[in-house]
């Protein structure tokens, strides 16, 4: 092998670790690649400065590693989050970067179409929808009315969609409640703050859980009056 082709080899992979490792999220160092590689600082420098200049880069003290994604902007992996959150990702075999680069692309139409049953009744724009979502983000409790009655001190966990209705589920009183969106008004988000108890928020998850929504209040108040039979 000639003496080029060996610096070209040698370039190649030095370049492919790189960016591996920047891809990781690793920060790296100039000083300490150039000890690594056994190449000079200034060929570090040119690599990154020349070399990699389509890499979305920053460097601070010395340390080169992505930019972090600006606000508005979204990676693929947040992407990724997103559809196993809303229980996308089982509709795929593999939901990664290369799929995306398909489902992503303007320029070609979708191979694919996944169709939901839209809500009976959809969430109103300035509802109790976005006060909800928020008192769970920041975990304080809220009061709210279900059908005439009051709910003064909730702690909600999760909205759950299913079979065409938005249902919330929480606690209040030590006692798990389950509630349909379109029942609910005068949401009030309070100061106070609640601890979310790990055993409910995997039980808002669990599929056995979400189809049994809709009976849920039924299934709880026929236990309760036969217990006081």
């Amino acid at each position: 092998m000639s003496g080029v082709s060996m610096h070209y080899d040698r370039l190649a992979v030095r370049l492919a670790l790189i960016i591996g490792r920047l891809l990781r999220g690793e920060g790296l160092s100039i000083n300490a690649l150039a000890s690594e590689f056994n190449v000079s600082p200034r060929t570090l420098r040119r690599d990154f400065n020349q070399r990699l200049i389509y890499l979305d880069l920053e460097q601070v003290d010395g340390i080169y590693r992505i930019a972090k994604s600006p606000v508005g902007s979204r990676t693929d992996g947040d992407i990724i989050h997103f559809a196993k959150v809303t229980h996308m990702a089982p509709f795929f075999p593999a939901l990664d970067s290369k799929l995306l680069s398909v489902l992503l692309n303007k320029n070609v139409g979708s191979p694919y179409v996944v169709y939901h049953a839209p809500p009976k009744n959809p969430p109103a724009l300035f509802g109790g929808f976005y006060r909800i979502t928020q008192a769970i983000i920041d975990n304080v409790f809220i009061e709210l009315s279900v059908q005439g009655n009051e709910y003064p001190n909730l702690a909600p966990y999760r909205l759950v969609y299913f079979d065409g209705y938005w249902y919330l589920v929480g606690e209040h009183n030590l006692t798990l409640q389950v509630f349909l969106l379109i029942h609910i008004t005068d949401v009030t988000l309070t100061p106070r703050r609640f601890i979310k108890k790990e055993y409910i928020t995997a039980l808002t998850a669990e599929a056995d859980f979400i189809k049994a929504l809709p009976h849920f209040q039924f299934v709880r108040n026929l236990v309760f009056n036969l217990k006081d039979k």
